[in-house]
């Protein structure tokens, strides 16, 4: 269903959309990329023309939700028994995000990672490029201190209820984008957006070496859930996840070292 918001409408036209805008947001079962997987995922689709496309899905992970990740979200096992599973709502989600813009809170570092993954696991090849992010918490790092609720406080000058849902954080990030766009009129420009990425993209999970660590000239894992593990023992242990590492959104220099040590 297709709706007309003014909020919306403003943001189409403030960023000159020539596609559309997906801002969305995930709640998962834990935050390791290449195991725990998506249970809310919830989006609102802006068009160039204003109108906004939203949904709100959950899905059984087959997995147990993580209790810290609960603790955040407040999403409990009994809650999705029995949801479909992603792989049923794939394609529709394809359809709905493929050849757009994509935006949120701190969609780079986690979100969009984690979503491609999961459309790897069922066969659809989801490509997205830096230049196609907004991504709210990288502007605002950039231009203020950082939370969602101080993000908020900042451009509304009043304090966000606390609320973990999906659909309420991206709705927020949305209110976050709209003030941004008012206030900063460089980031109407998609170049200086793009710029902004790609420094964040050598600094953070999606690009840095410091994905890894060095111990006596051995790399070792500063993320995911072979923390602390080498880079020796992940590529004879489980070398399907330095794969996916090299097909996924890390830097040249993470992806060079992996390939180094495949290479041995």
């Amino acid at each position: 269903m297709l709706l007309l918001n003014n909020k919306y409408e403003k943001i189409s036209k403030l960023l000159n959309l020539d596609r559309p805008l997906v801002i969305f947001d995930s709640a998962t079962t834990g935050t390791a990329l290449s195991s725990d997987k998506i249970i809310n995922l919830s989006y609102l689709k802006i068009f160039p023309d204003g109108h906004i496309q939203k949904n709100d899905y959950f899905f059984n992970p087959k997995i147990k939700i993580n209790p810290e990740a609960t603790a955040i979200h407040g999403i409990h096992d009994e809650q999705v028994k029995n949801k479909n599973e992603f792989k049923e709502k794939a394609q529709e989600i394809f359809d709905t995000f493929n050849n757009c813009y994509y935006s949120g809170f701190n969609i780079v570092d986690f979100d969009l990672a984690i979503l491609r993954r999961e459309f790897l696991r069922v066969g659809f090849n989801f490509e997205y490029d830096l230049k196609d992010i907004i991504d709210t918490k990288i502007i605002y790092e950039h231009l203020s201190p950082i939370t969602l609720r101080s993000a908020y406080y900042h451009y509304y000058h009043k304090y966000l209820k606390l609320n973990h849902s999906a659909m309420f954080k991206a709705e927020t990030a949305a209110d976050i984008l709209l003030k941004q766009l008012e206030n900063y009129k460089e980031i109407r420009n998609k170049e200086f957006i793009n710029k902004l990425h790609e420094i964040k993209s050598d600094e953070s999970v999606t690009g840095s070496t410091q994905k890894f660590y060095w111990v006596e000239g051995e790399a070792y894992f500063s993320f995911s859930k072979y923390k602390n593990k080498s880079l020796s023992w992940v590529a004879k242990e489980d070398p399907q996840f330095l794969e996916w590492m090299l097909q996924s959104d890390f830097s040249k220099n993470t992806k060079n070292i992996i390939r180094n040590r495949i290479k041995k």
